[in-house]
């Protein structure tokens, strides 16, 4: 099951419209619902202590019966950290989130990026994504899809990433340990429109950017 989150963070353009109808569900955390309802869409829940969601988007979103988890102010994790876990309890295979890579909350991204290393995300595979970015865990093996110039930054979340081994890239890796604290994986590059990344023990985050004039995952005005 394909499960898209959208997040409270500002978004610098409307959502992937098309991405989120080819989703079997749809969850909003928090201020996520005024971005759905800006493109017309409904999530099938919503999650959070409601701090960022505006009044009008969450009485529309009552009216028409959509599920609602209200959460405590005082909590131990954040809105979007609930509504992956929800994912997990939805057993969903693959998930895309939305609005987690914008501001103004620059704790609330480093949070997430580390949140992508929990246990209990490891089954699923989790892309947070704006209209620029796609960010994931490689989990062994990756294949990434773009064009050629675009660039790929391959950075450790663990204290090593041993035997990184990669394909279609500028500058290749072969056989190398990235080390935590180190910039080694930042700034490759596409040679064509696909490469391969593949590694041993450790978590390995891979970021694509890609760097074009007008966004490339069909982010559009409603």
């Amino acid at each position: 099951m394909h499960l898209v989150i959208v997040a409270g963070s500002q978004l610098a353009e409307p959502l992937d419209v098309d991405l989120i109808d080819r989703a079997d569900r749809l969850i909003a955390a928090d201020g996520g619902a005024d971005a759905l309802r800006f493109v017309g869409r409904t999530p099938d829940l919503l999650v959070g202590d409601m701090d960022s969601i505006d009044h009008a988007t969450l009485e529309a979103l009552r009216g028409e019966g959509v599920e609602i988890r209200i959460l405590p102010t005082a909590k131990d994790e954040t809105d979007l950290e609930s509504a992956l876990r929800l994912a997990v309890e939805l057993q969903a295979e693959e998930v895309t989130v939305f609005g987690a890579l914008g501001g103004p909350r620059l704790d609330h991204l480093v949070a997430t990026l580390l949140l992508l290393t929990a246990p209990w995300l490891s089954r699923m595979r989790v892309r947070l994504m704006d209209p620029w970015h796609e960010v994931y865990l490689a989990h062994g093996e990756t294949l990434i899809q773009g064009a050629a110039g675009e660039t790929l930054s391959l950075l450790p979340l663990s204290h090593e990433v041993r035997e990184v081994w990669t394909e279609g890239l500028l500058y290749p890796l072969e056989g190398e340990t990235l080390h935590q604290g180190a910039t080694r994986g930042v700034s490759n590059a596409l040679t064509g429109e696909k490469a391969k990344v593949t590694h041993g023990a450790g978590r390995l985050l891979v970021m694509h950017y890609r760097r074009l004039e007008k966004p490339s995952l069909h982010f559009r005005q409603s």
